[in-house]
């Protein structure tokens, strides 16, 4: 028996050594962390799963897709764009992914024009539509020749359109809901304004969007001849517009057409009657009609033949002028004419400031069956 034995047999329980420590097993500590770790994946491996269903929710939503859906695509629409458009009307369910899903796929530059979508689609479905490009418009072509009345214009437009109706036509010039330039806020006639010319136009395309087209049509084409800033005569462009349906009317030869406006001018300056006989067929509202002499005797503001008549042009255009006459209205001949005829069956005039010359011209032309 050794001396530390004895020692510890004279302790006994009571034997402690303050350097004494107590030591857990290295395994305890282990374990623990393993189960930390594991409780962390798992949580890290449902937060995954959750999210990764989330965003395949935004890319492709659970269902099939439903009824159909018609899109129009603007010219020049970004992705972004064209994701917010399809998110608003629920083509997709989130524009944000469709971005994403653009970009990962390399996908964009996509065409404008009108597509058919479903409702409840996936990117990669709606992206598919895109890049099948936009479907083929029907498409007709109308047709509105020179020196019609808004009364022949409609029901032209009716005949050759599908879709619209004269009725419908007429809707939308007494709605509001389109304004022509120039025209006098006290004035309701839409005549001279629906520009005559050949026009492609959707099959489908309705009232408004085809009287639209005219309408617009005749800004252009009024602005780039410099209506509302050239004022011949010191007219208002209105009144030069009614001066330029009066030389659509009575003009047969674009060569005559500036010499025609320029007898309106020097007949308004002179406070003479315009002697024009057109005006009074489009208040008669017969096309081709000799006016009698009971509208001669009448009084109307209409009427530039007699003294019962006016002085001035008429309250409104009595046609609807080409660009041409429009022009000419502008820019009218230089020359002192009072009175021209028609001269031969070519439809040139017959020009002169002489009354006595004029009778005489006028005595040839019945006899040439002209008149």
């Amino acid at each position: 028996m050794s001396m530390l034995d004895n020692e510890y047999r004279e302790y006994g329980d009571e034997y402690y050594d303050e350097d004494m420590v107590s030591i857990r097993p290295e395994g305890n500590r282990v374990k623990k962390v393993l189960i930390v770790l594991g409780i962390l994946f798992a949580m890290g491996l449902v937060l995954f799963v959750v999210v990764r269903g989330w965003i395949s929710s935004q890319l492709d939503p659970a269902g099939e897709p439903t009824e159909d859906v018609e899109v129009v695509i603007a010219s020049g629409s970004t992705t972004s764009d064209i994701g917010t458009q399809l998110e608003e009307i629920e083509v997709i369910p989130d524009s944000f992914f469709f971005q994403y899903y653009t970009r990962w796929k390399n996908e964009g530059d996509f065409q404008a024009g009108e597509y058919t979508f479903k409702k409840n689609m996936s990117a990669e479905e709606a992206v598919a539509v895109l890049n099948e490009g936009p479907r083929a418009i029907e498409a007709v072509t109308i047709q509105i020749p020179e020196g019609l009345w808004v009364s022949e214009i409609l029901p032209l437009l009716a005949e050759q359109l599908p879709n619209v109706t004269e009725q419908e036509l007429q809707d939308v010039l007494d709605s509001g809901q389109l304004v022509p330039q120039y025209r006098p806020e006290d004035q309701q006639s839409w005549e001279g304004y629906l520009f005559p010319n050949t026009y492609e136009v959707r099959a489908d395309a309705t009232a408004l969007e085809v009287l639209g087209m005219l309408n617009n049509q005749f800004a252009q084409v009024s602005g780039g001849l410099g209506y509302g800033s050239i004022r011949p005569n010191n007219l208002t462009p209105y009144e030069v517009l009614i001066v330029a349906s009066l030389v659509e009317s009575e003009a047969k030869t674009d060569a005559d057409r500036p010499k025609i406006a320029r007898v309106i001018y020097n007949r308004l300056n002179n406070n003479e009657w315009l002697g024009i006989d057109a005006t009074l067929v489009y208040e008669g509202g017969v096309r081709g009609q000799v006016p009698t002499s009971e509208q001669i005797a009448e009084s109307s503001p209409y009427n530039t033949r007699s003294p019962n008549g006016i002085r001035t042009l008429p309250p409104t255009p009595i046609a609807a002028p080409g660009k041409a006459s429009m022009e000419a209205a502008l820019n009218p001949a230089e020359g002192d004419w009072f009175w021209y005829v028609l001269a031969d069956a070519e439809g040139n005039h017959f020009f002169t400031a002489d009354e006595d010359e004029f009778e005489a011209q006028v005595i040839r032309s019945r006899e040439a069956g002209l008149l």
